[in-house]
Protein backbone atom coordinates (compact mmCIF):
# COMPACT_ATOMS: atom_id res chain seq x y z
CA UNK A 1 0.00 0.00 0.00
CA UNK A 2 1.13 3.52 -0.77
CA UNK A 3 1.13 4.58 2.89
CA UNK A 4 3.71 1.87 3.65
CA UNK A 5 6.21 3.76 1.50
CA UNK A 6 8.10 6.90 2.37
CA UNK A 7 7.19 10.21 0.76
CA UNK A 8 9.82 11.79 -1.52
CA UNK A 9 10.00 15.54 -1.69
CA UNK A 10 9.99 18.37 -1.93
CA UNK A 11 13.57 18.87 -3.05
CA UNK A 12 15.25 20.80 -0.24
CA UNK A 13 18.80 21.21 -1.54
CA UNK A 14 21.77 20.02 -3.52
CA UNK A 15 25.41 19.40 -2.61
CA UNK A 16 28.27 20.36 -4.95
CA UNK A 17 31.96 19.54 -4.57
CA UNK A 18 34.31 22.44 -5.26
CA UNK A 19 38.11 22.56 -5.49
CA UNK A 20 38.05 26.17 -4.26
CA UNK A 21 35.13 26.98 -1.96
CA UNK A 22 35.38 30.77 -2.15
CA UNK A 23 35.81 30.82 -5.93
CA UNK A 24 32.79 28.54 -6.40
CA UNK A 25 30.43 30.39 -4.06
CA UNK A 26 31.29 34.04 -4.73
CA UNK A 27 29.52 34.21 -8.14
CA UNK A 28 26.23 33.06 -6.55
CA UNK A 29 26.39 35.94 -4.10
CA UNK A 30 27.79 38.54 -6.49
CA UNK A 31 25.55 37.82 -9.49
CA UNK A 32 22.58 35.67 -8.41
CA UNK A 33 21.69 37.34 -5.12
CA UNK A 34 22.29 34.23 -2.99
CA UNK A 35 23.39 34.62 0.63
CA UNK A 36 25.36 32.49 3.06
CA UNK A 37 23.11 30.55 5.45
CA UNK A 38 25.91 28.67 7.17
CA UNK A 39 29.64 28.18 6.86
CA UNK A 40 31.96 25.82 8.70
CA UNK A 41 33.75 22.49 8.53
CA UNK A 42 32.06 19.17 7.79
CA UNK A 43 31.50 17.06 10.90
CA UNK A 44 32.58 13.45 11.23
CA UNK A 45 28.88 12.57 11.71
CA UNK A 46 27.98 14.22 8.40
CA UNK A 47 30.81 12.41 6.61
CA UNK A 48 29.63 9.11 8.14
CA UNK A 49 26.07 9.64 6.86
CA UNK A 50 27.60 10.13 3.39
CA UNK A 51 30.01 7.20 3.91
CA UNK A 52 32.64 9.66 2.70
CA UNK A 53 35.35 10.02 5.33
CA UNK A 54 37.47 12.13 2.97
CA UNK A 55 35.15 15.08 3.65
CA UNK A 56 35.43 15.04 7.45
CA UNK A 57 36.82 18.45 8.42
CA UNK A 58 36.36 19.89 4.92
CA UNK A 59 35.21 23.50 4.60
CA UNK A 60 31.63 24.00 3.42
CA UNK A 61 29.16 26.82 2.78
CA UNK A 62 25.37 26.60 2.53
CA UNK A 63 23.79 29.23 0.28
CA UNK A 64 20.14 30.22 -0.05
CA UNK A 65 18.16 32.40 -2.47
CA UNK A 66 17.23 36.00 -1.78
CA UNK A 67 13.55 34.97 -1.69
CA UNK A 68 14.07 33.03 1.53
CA UNK A 69 12.68 29.85 -0.04
CA UNK A 70 13.98 26.74 1.68
CA UNK A 71 15.97 25.17 -1.17
CA UNK A 72 19.68 25.53 -0.48
CA UNK A 73 22.91 24.80 -2.34
CA UNK A 74 25.79 23.45 -0.26
CA UNK A 75 29.36 23.58 -1.55
CA UNK A 76 31.95 21.30 0.04
CA UNK A 77 35.64 21.86 -0.63
CA UNK A 78 37.23 18.72 -2.04
CA UNK A 79 40.11 17.59 -4.23
CA UNK A 80 39.18 17.64 -7.93
CA UNK A 81 38.73 14.40 -9.88
CA UNK A 82 41.09 14.40 -12.87
CA UNK A 83 39.26 14.38 -16.18
CA UNK A 84 35.77 14.88 -14.76
CA UNK A 85 33.56 16.87 -17.13
CA UNK A 86 29.96 17.95 -16.56
CA UNK A 87 27.20 16.17 -18.52
CA UNK A 88 29.30 13.20 -19.61
CA UNK A 89 28.59 10.80 -16.73
CA UNK A 90 25.56 9.26 -15.06
CA UNK A 91 24.11 10.98 -12.01
CA UNK A 92 22.85 14.45 -11.07
CA UNK A 93 24.10 16.80 -13.77
CA UNK A 94 22.33 20.18 -13.37
CA UNK A 95 20.35 22.39 -11.05
CA UNK A 96 17.28 24.06 -12.54
CA UNK A 97 16.64 27.37 -10.81
CA UNK A 98 13.71 29.77 -11.17
CA UNK A 99 14.37 33.27 -12.52
CA UNK A 100 11.96 36.13 -13.12
CA UNK A 101 13.41 37.55 -16.37
CA UNK A 102 15.70 35.17 -18.21
CA UNK A 103 16.24 37.51 -21.17
CA UNK A 104 17.93 40.07 -18.93
CA UNK A 105 20.39 37.51 -17.55
CA UNK A 106 23.01 37.37 -20.34
CA UNK A 107 23.90 41.03 -19.90
CA UNK A 108 24.00 40.71 -16.10
CA UNK A 109 26.23 37.62 -16.23
CA UNK A 110 28.45 38.80 -19.09
CA UNK A 111 31.41 39.66 -16.87
CA UNK A 112 30.75 36.93 -14.30
CA UNK A 113 32.73 33.70 -13.78
CA UNK A 114 29.72 31.72 -15.03
CA UNK A 115 30.41 30.30 -18.50
CA UNK A 116 27.48 30.88 -20.88
CA UNK A 117 26.52 27.57 -22.49
CA UNK A 118 23.24 28.25 -24.32
CA UNK A 119 20.07 30.35 -24.45
CA UNK A 120 17.94 32.10 -23.54
CA UNK A 121 15.57 29.99 -25.62
CA UNK A 122 12.17 28.41 -25.36
CA UNK A 123 12.12 24.98 -23.75
CA UNK A 124 10.15 22.66 -26.01
CA UNK A 125 7.53 24.05 -28.35
CA UNK A 126 6.04 26.57 -25.93
CA UNK A 127 7.14 30.16 -25.35
CA UNK A 128 5.75 29.88 -21.80
CA UNK A 129 9.01 28.45 -20.46
CA UNK A 130 12.37 29.97 -21.37
CA UNK A 131 15.81 29.11 -20.06
CA UNK A 132 19.50 29.74 -20.44
CA UNK A 133 22.29 27.46 -19.26
CA UNK A 134 25.57 28.35 -17.60
CA UNK A 135 28.48 26.45 -16.07
CA UNK A 136 29.79 27.29 -12.62
CA UNK A 137 33.32 27.01 -11.30
CA UNK A 138 32.66 23.59 -9.75
CA UNK A 139 31.58 21.97 -13.05
CA UNK A 140 27.94 22.47 -12.04
CA UNK A 141 25.46 23.26 -14.81
CA UNK A 142 22.65 25.70 -14.01
CA UNK A 143 19.41 25.87 -15.97
CA UNK A 144 18.11 29.39 -15.23
CA UNK A 145 14.44 29.04 -16.09
CA UNK A 146 11.56 31.48 -16.37
CA UNK A 147 8.10 29.97 -15.87
CA UNK A 148 4.68 31.63 -16.26
CA UNK A 149 3.64 33.81 -13.34
CA UNK A 150 -0.07 33.67 -14.23
CA UNK A 151 -0.78 30.19 -12.85
CA UNK A 152 -1.35 28.74 -16.33
CA UNK A 153 1.00 25.83 -15.49
CA UNK A 154 -0.04 25.03 -11.91
CA UNK A 155 2.52 22.24 -11.48
CA UNK A 156 5.33 24.78 -11.92
CA UNK A 157 6.25 27.51 -9.43
CA UNK A 158 7.32 31.00 -10.49
CA UNK A 159 10.17 33.13 -9.22
CA UNK A 160 9.58 35.44 -6.28
CA UNK A 161 12.90 37.24 -6.81
CA UNK A 162 15.19 37.88 -9.78
CA UNK A 163 16.94 34.54 -9.17
CA UNK A 164 15.07 32.19 -6.86
CA UNK A 165 15.22 28.53 -5.84
CA UNK A 166 15.95 25.10 -7.25
CA UNK A 167 12.76 23.46 -8.49
CA UNK A 168 13.94 20.66 -10.79
CA UNK A 169 16.99 18.39 -10.51
CA UNK A 170 18.04 16.74 -13.80
CA UNK A 171 19.52 13.24 -13.73
CA UNK A 172 21.50 11.43 -16.43
CA UNK A 173 20.70 7.71 -16.53
CA UNK A 174 21.45 4.73 -18.79
CA UNK A 175 17.77 3.71 -18.76
CA UNK A 176 15.23 6.53 -18.46
CA UNK A 177 12.13 4.36 -18.08
CA UNK A 178 13.75 2.07 -15.52
CA UNK A 179 14.77 5.09 -13.41
CA UNK A 180 11.31 6.64 -13.77
CA UNK A 181 9.61 3.42 -12.69
CA UNK A 182 12.04 3.03 -9.78
CA UNK A 183 11.16 6.42 -8.29
CA UNK A 184 7.44 5.78 -8.77
CA UNK A 185 7.64 2.31 -7.20
CA UNK A 186 9.91 3.09 -4.26
CA UNK A 187 8.16 6.21 -2.96
CA UNK A 188 4.53 6.94 -2.11
CA UNK A 189 3.80 10.25 -3.79
CA UNK A 190 5.85 10.36 -7.01
CA UNK A 191 3.62 11.31 -9.95
CA UNK A 192 4.03 11.11 -13.69
CA UNK A 193 5.17 14.21 -15.52
CA UNK A 194 6.12 14.73 -19.15
CA UNK A 195 7.49 11.99 -21.41
CA UNK A 196 9.43 13.03 -24.52
CA UNK A 197 11.18 10.01 -26.02
CA UNK A 198 12.94 11.67 -28.95
CA UNK A 199 14.35 15.18 -28.55
CA UNK A 200 17.65 16.99 -28.98
CA UNK A 201 19.58 17.99 -25.86
CA UNK A 202 22.45 19.90 -27.39
CA UNK A 203 24.26 20.54 -24.09
CA UNK A 204 24.55 16.83 -23.42
CA UNK A 205 25.53 15.74 -26.91
CA UNK A 206 28.02 18.61 -27.26
CA UNK A 207 29.64 17.68 -23.95
CA UNK A 208 30.04 14.10 -25.13
CA UNK A 209 31.28 15.09 -28.58
CA UNK A 210 28.35 13.45 -30.37
CA UNK A 211 27.06 14.54 -33.80
CA UNK A 212 24.67 17.49 -34.00
CA UNK A 213 21.08 16.28 -34.16
CA UNK A 214 21.66 13.27 -31.90
CA UNK A 215 18.40 12.60 -30.07
CA UNK A 216 17.58 11.15 -26.68
CA UNK A 217 14.64 10.83 -24.35
CA UNK A 218 13.66 12.83 -21.28
CA UNK A 219 10.86 12.51 -18.77
CA UNK A 220 9.94 14.02 -15.43
CA UNK A 221 8.45 12.81 -12.19
CA UNK A 222 6.58 15.21 -9.95
CA UNK A 223 7.15 15.57 -6.23
CA UNK A 224 5.66 17.63 -3.43
CA UNK A 225 6.21 21.38 -3.25
CA UNK A 226 6.12 21.97 -7.03
CA UNK A 227 9.48 20.22 -7.39
CA UNK A 228 10.46 17.59 -9.93
CA UNK A 229 13.17 15.23 -11.07
CA UNK A 230 14.01 15.34 -14.78
CA UNK A 231 15.36 12.02 -16.04
CA UNK A 232 17.51 12.15 -19.17
CA UNK A 233 18.18 9.01 -21.19
CA UNK A 234 21.91 9.46 -21.65
CA UNK A 235 23.57 8.13 -24.82
CA UNK A 236 25.84 5.06 -24.70
CA UNK A 237 28.86 7.41 -24.78
CA UNK A 238 28.14 8.32 -21.14
CA UNK A 239 30.15 6.67 -18.38
CA UNK A 240 29.84 6.00 -14.68
CA UNK A 241 31.04 9.00 -12.70
CA UNK A 242 34.56 8.62 -11.32
CA UNK A 243 35.27 9.72 -7.78
CA UNK A 244 38.13 9.99 -5.35
CA UNK A 245 38.51 7.42 -2.58
CA UNK A 246 36.09 7.74 0.35
CA UNK A 247 34.51 10.77 -1.33
CA UNK A 248 31.23 11.97 -2.76
CA UNK A 249 31.12 12.13 -6.57
CA UNK A 250 32.40 15.34 -8.23
CA UNK A 251 30.16 18.09 -9.58
CA UNK A 252 26.61 17.86 -8.23
CA UNK A 253 27.26 15.14 -5.68
CA UNK A 254 23.84 14.59 -4.17
CA UNK A 255 20.30 15.93 -4.00
CA UNK A 256 18.43 16.30 -0.72
CA UNK A 257 14.73 15.59 -0.39
CA UNK A 258 12.32 15.84 2.52
CA UNK A 259 10.70 12.58 3.59
CA UNK A 260 8.12 11.72 6.21
CA UNK A 261 9.95 8.67 7.59
CA UNK A 262 13.39 7.18 7.12
CA UNK A 263 12.03 4.00 8.70
CA UNK A 264 9.68 3.53 5.73
CA UNK A 265 12.46 3.85 3.15
CA UNK A 266 12.78 0.29 1.89
CA UNK A 267 16.27 0.86 0.52
CA UNK A 268 19.76 0.41 1.96
CA UNK A 269 21.54 3.47 3.32
CA UNK A 270 25.21 4.11 2.50
CA UNK A 271 25.83 5.04 6.15
CA UNK A 272 23.81 4.78 9.35
CA UNK A 273 21.16 7.56 9.39
CA UNK A 274 21.55 10.01 12.24
CA UNK A 275 20.37 13.40 13.50
CA UNK A 276 22.67 16.20 12.37
CA UNK A 277 22.96 19.54 14.15
CA UNK A 278 23.30 22.91 12.45
CA UNK A 279 22.33 24.09 8.98
CA UNK A 280 20.83 22.84 6.79
CA UNK A 281 19.23 20.10 8.95
CA UNK A 282 18.88 21.68 12.42
CA UNK A 283 18.67 18.38 14.27
CA UNK A 284 16.66 16.40 11.72
CA UNK A 285 17.56 12.78 10.98
CA UNK A 286 19.33 12.22 7.65
CA UNK A 287 20.11 9.16 5.55
CA UNK A 288 21.55 8.62 2.05
CA UNK A 289 20.56 5.95 -0.46
CA UNK A 290 21.46 5.31 -4.12
CA UNK A 291 19.31 5.36 -7.27
CA UNK A 292 19.64 3.17 -10.35
CA UNK A 293 22.06 5.54 -12.12
CA UNK A 294 24.34 5.70 -9.08
CA UNK A 295 22.85 9.02 -7.97
CA UNK A 296 23.04 9.84 -4.26
CA UNK A 297 19.65 10.61 -2.72
CA UNK A 298 19.86 12.34 0.65
CA UNK A 299 16.67 12.03 2.67
CA UNK A 300 15.86 14.49 5.46
CA UNK A 301 13.19 13.29 7.87
CA UNK A 302 10.54 15.91 8.62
Amino acid sequence: MANDKAILGPIVGATVLAADLDAATAPYMDYLGYRVLDRGTTSADQAAVWNASAHSGAAYAVLGPESGERQWIRFVEAAPVPGYKAMTTFGWHSMEILVSDVDSLPAKLQDSPFKHLAGPANLGTSSAIRAMQVLGRAEEVLYLTQTPSDGSLPHLPSAKTFVDRIFIMPLGTPDMMASRDWYMEKFANVGEGILAPDIELGLVTNAMGLPAGTKMGICTVRLAGQTQIEIDDYPSAAKDRPRNADSLPPGIASVSFATDSLDKVGLPFVGEPRALAGAPYHGKRVGVTIGLAGELIELVEE
